[in-house]
């Protein structure tokens, strides 16, 4: 799977290298803009994603897979009244913010509008695969992701040769595609779901009886969805009205990288949400802490693994991935990586938290944090502070939503603090620091960029790994690492 993820990486990464040169910097700003002004009153889908998973892995720890179809029944009740809500909100909130807020360039007004019309129709169609994607996730099928992932990839490929053909405006050509895009993916999820978990069926009847309790837990998380998509999407929106739409696509660029060193961290995440939730249902305390910090290790793990070549390569990537590289992306990209490290260690305490179904002082504590953001971020473009000023104070509120994951998963779950940062933190500090040293160490005797680019970034690979493999792992981990890697190399134990 982990190859997969990065062969993804890999293709996705170059897609959008060619569809930003297609675009060009201004239609790809504005697409960033649309783009985010529909996931920003998104909230509601982001809130089911979260309630419909819990309802799964509880119901799963609890009476095993009898439930699974009432849960089903009413997750797609909620699906409807979900993509409803979210039309009905964002198409008109939307198209007066495209009137009277956000910083259009000329000429590009029916563009902008024609697009944010077809990414509400791109949010509908993802909100219908909730119920079947939640389904696949709680009962771990995660070969399925692999398999999907190298799917959304090829899609991707045809996405750029067709691009490369249009001709008029081709941000409509490449919205077009996307919506196909989604529509493809979904019959993916609604064919596997038929093939793989024939007792359940598409019904709205039998699952009355759940829409209530779902929808008490989607209340609560609705406000924290409402404070990640201000945080996340509302600031854009302020970049957008101080700096245009050229640094839209400069945190377009840097979105791309969150993206691409996130991807394998939210695979760890995925996978051990399940089981995490079913330990907690079924009071297995001890498997359920072991879990997560192993489950908030990989997730680091994988995004340091990433992230620190392009940390300490940060021109030469984007030159290298890019022929246009917007204003400022390189201190967008530093800060999105240190962003990236902070969601890899505290997205599994979230994940914690929310299993035991206690979140409603959580929620509203984490809200107010996020919201925090956004008057912070405007008081301080207003007084003219650079444009990578709202990354520092995303990165800043971050690392003080850790804290408070950290206390309320102490509080909730019982994590035993110490033994969680001796197990995650201390023993990755110590692979990581001479990892690092030694590499950058190293890289301050080549000048040439390409060539810096690429020894260090070899080097971090196997020294990362090493050391992590000798300092963090335990000795029954350690015999588990090794016996696999003799079997992938087919020697003899």
């Amino acid at each position: 799977m982990g190859l997969r993820m990065i062969l993804s990486m890999s293709v996705n990464l170059y897609a959008n290298r060619v569809i930003l040169n297609q675009l060009g910097v201004t239609e790809f700003g504005i697409y960033n803009v649309v783009a985010g002004l529909t996931v920003m009153m998104s909230f509601f889908s982001n809130a089911l994603i979260t309630a419909v998973q819990r309802c799964y892995n509880v119901e799963l720890g609890v009476n095993g897979k009898s439930g699974l179809q009432t849960v089903f029944s009413a997750s797609n009740i909620c699906v409807v009244i979900v993509a409803v809500s979210f039309v009905a909100i964002a198409l008109p909130v939307g198209m007066w913010m495209l009137a009277h807020v956000l910083s259009i360039p000329d000429g590009y007004g029916d563009v902008a509008r024609y697009a944010f019309w077809l990414s509400i129709v791109v949010v509908v169609v993802e909100i219908t695969r909730i119920p079947f994607n939640s389904l696949i996730i709680s009962c771990e099928r995660m070969s399925f992701y692999a398999w999907n992932s190298i799917l959304e990839s090829l899609l991707k490929l045809l996405i750029v040769f067709l691009l490369s053909c249009a001709s008029g405006s081709k941000l409509m050509v490449y919205m077009w595609l996307l919506v196909g895009v989604a529509m493809i993916v979904n019959v993916s999820y609604v064919w596997y779901v038929k093939r793989t978990l024939p007792s359940i069926k598409l019904s709205f009847v039998r699952g009355i009886g759940k829409v209530k309790e779902i929808g008490r837990f989607v209340g609560w998380n609705v406000l924290t969805a409402i404070a990640n998509v201000a945080h996340l999407q509302g600031s854009v929106m302020i970049l957008n009205v101080f700096f245009g739409v050229t640094l839209n696509a400069t945190m377009g660029i840097a979105n791309q990288v969150k993206t691409a060193v996130t991807s394998i961290a939210r695979s760890v995440q995925v996978a051990s949400n399940p089981q995490l939730v079913q330990h907690c249902a079924s009071n297995r305390k001890d498997a359920f802490e072991k879990l997560l910090a192993r489950a908030t290790f990989f997730a680091m793990f994988f995004v340091l693994l990433i992230g620190i070549p392009i940390v300490e390569n940060t021109w030469s990537v984007l030159e290298l991935w890019l022929r246009i590289v917007p204003p400022n992306s390189v201190m967008f990209v530093r800060l999105m990586i240190l962003f990236c490290f902070f969601y890899a260690v505290f997205e599994p305490l979230k994940d914690a938290i929310q299993a035991t179904g206690h979140i409603a002082c959580y929620q509203t504590i984490e809200s107010v944090v996020w919201v925090l953001s956004l008057p912070i971020i405007y008081v301080g473009y207003h007084e003219g502070f650079p444009s990578w000023w709202m990354m520092v104070v995303l990165d800043g509120l971050a690392a003080l939503i850790f804290g408070v994951r950290l206390w309320f998963a102490r509080r909730l779950c019982g994590v035993n603090v110490w033994r969680y940062f001796k197990n995650v933190y201390v023993k990755g500090f110590m692979a990581l620091a001479p990892a690092w040293g030694i590499m950058w160490g190293v890289g301050l005797f080549i000048d040439n960029g390409l060539i810096k680019l690429l020894v260090t970034t070899v080097l971090w690979g196997i020294l990362f790994p090493m050391l992590c493999f000798i300092f963090v792992l335990s000795r029954s981990e350690r015999a588990q690492v090794s016996a696999k890697v003799k079997r992938m190399l087919g020697v003899r134990q």
